[in-house]
């Protein structure tokens, strides 16, 4: 009886201090940096629209690709590592973050700075804290990473939620629409799933907030009837934005005119949206450039790298 006593009382100390942790890690979650510029939360899909906006007539994404990099422990790192960045620990943990996400000089047609994009948006507008990195478990360094482009959780008043994220880093809005709902359809499908849980549940590590909770989810004894009522499809895509190439600075007449540019994409996206399983949530974040935000990101990233 006294073993099982102790038991009990470590599980329950384990559970207080992973609920701290948790409560913690949420205060201190990111500023925004991107401006919501639209937001539609009434039925499904919603929509938030975000941008960069200017200075002094330029549109900020030199700004935007030094925000991403002040995220980058967060993205890289498992959440029970993150207690470990310090003054003394920082500047090598922001180099070895930087090192993990990609070094080659071939990064036209990398997906990671959108991957980041999520991660940054997710934590600083929805509140989720990530469930596993899926960056810190590379086998190279210029390995791509397949599956759902973020994998977090949000503990709200109704309980757990499960988000998986679907990423297209890209120039065109309309090719990115049409080729995110033909991997949304695939991507919920049964056997993918199981293959995603079963990989993200192996990474778990067993000292993660709520962790029993989520990883009861990714068990395969867990039916997927169970799974969906409490899962949530962030869907990133970013595009170069006529709005944004038209006007330098943010005024009404550029809010009015950014607002009809993401709306109208809003349309087209649920036109061909028919996911019925799942939460989905449309984030859309229209770019002045995407090669200018490609070359701003990979010059700070490689000073990082140097740190």
């Amino acid at each position: 009886m006294g073993a099982i006593d102790q038991s009990m009382i470590a599980r329950l100390c384990s559970d207080a201090s992973t609920c701290w942790r948790h409560l913690r890690m949420n205060a201190l979650r990111p500023q925004p940096f991107l401006e919501v510029r639209v937001e539609d939360t009434v039925g499904l899909p919603t929509l938030l629209g975000l941008c960069a906006g200017y200075e002094l007539g330029q549109w900020r994404s030199r700004q935007f690709a030094k925000y991403l990099i002040r995220n980058l422990i967060e993205f890289i790192y498992p959440i029970e590592e993150w207690d470990a960045a310090n003054s003394a620990t920082g500047v090598e943990m922001t180099a070895r973050a930087a090192e993990a996400v990609y070094k080659t000089t071939k990064y036209e047609n990398r997906g990671e700075i959108g991957e980041l994009i999520l991660f940054s948006i997710l934590r600083s507008y929805y509140g989720s804290l990530p469930v596993v990195s899926k960056f810190y478990f590379k086998s190279a360094v210029n390995d791509t990473v397949k599956g759902f482009d973020a994998v977090h959780f949000i503990k709200g008043k109704d309980g757990l939620e499960l988000w998986l994220g679907e990423v297209k880093f890209y120039t065109d809005a309309a090719a990115a629409i049409r080729d995110v709902i033909e991997e949304l359809h695939k991507h919920l499908e049964a056997d993918y799933l199981r293959g995603e849980f079963t990989w993200i549940g192996n990474k778990m590590r067993g000292d993660g907030p709520h962790y029993h909770e989520i990883r009861r989810l990714f068990d395969d004894k867990t039916s997927l009837d169970q799974v969906f009522p409490v899962l949530h499809i962030p869907v990133l895509i970013t595009y170069e934005s006529k709005a944004i190439g038209t006007h330098d600075i943010v005024n009404d007449v550029y809010r009015a005119a950014i607002e009809a540019e993401l709306r109208h994409h809003f349309e087209s996206f649920k036109g061909r949206c028919a996911i019925q399983r799942a939460a989905v949530h449309l984030i859309l974040v229209p770019l002045g450039s995407k090669r200018a935000l490609q070359e701003d990101f990979d010059s700070r990233l490689r000073a990082a790298q140097d740190l």
